[in-house]
């Protein structure tokens, strides 16, 4: 219970400052900065996990806690709140309710599939090979984020699919 605490205490100060850092950097280079933090986190915890059972000091515990922490953190930083921001402010307001309608399915899909798949996954890989491929998944989300994801920062809301005004015009 202490550890669970532990690792979820720093997450509402970066929740707070989300919402100063999306105005001042952007919604786009908040995922490019914060997603590889996300899979490093993962790799973290999957070498902690790994060294655990075979450790005889507490030091690979306390890297998953921090690992945990880290990834609390980069995650409340970006794929936390910025898909549901993007969404609305990519779509057009006539697409937008529906648009909003299929990215939260998506995202309860995905957790659900996380969630009731984790234990065949961790049957199969292995606790370490879990957040191995969840830190390749993460890789994955950073190219995508890179390659296809605009930036919509100083775009009004109002604006049709964030094309056109900016926020200052």
């Amino acid at each position: 219970l202490a550890a669970t605490a532990l690792a979820s205490a720093p997450r509402l100060p970066a929740m707070l400052a989300t919402i100063s850092l999306m105005d001042r950097l952007g919604r786009r280079s908040l995922l490019l900065r914060f997603i590889p933090l996300m899979a490093l986190s993962h790799l973290a915890l999957a070498a902690s996990l790994l060294h655990m059972a075979s450790a005889s000091s507490a030091l690979p515990a306390a890297a998953a806690v921090v690992a945990l922490c880290g990834y609390g953190v980069a995650f409340s930083l970006s794929l936390g709140p910025i898909p549901n921001i993007l969404t609305s402010e990519l779509f057009p307001m006539r697409a937008r309710a529906a648009a909003m309608s299929v990215s939260l399915a998506a995202q309860f899909v995905c957790n659900t599939a996380v969630g009731a798949g984790f234990p065949a996954l961790r049957a199969s890989l292995g606790s370490g090979g879990v957040f191995f491929a969840f830190a390749a998944v993460c890789a994955a989300g950073w190219l995508v984020t890179a390659v296809a994801v605009p930036e919509t920062k100083g775009r009004a809301l109002e604006d049709d699919g964030g094309e056109g005004k900016t926020k200052a015009s």
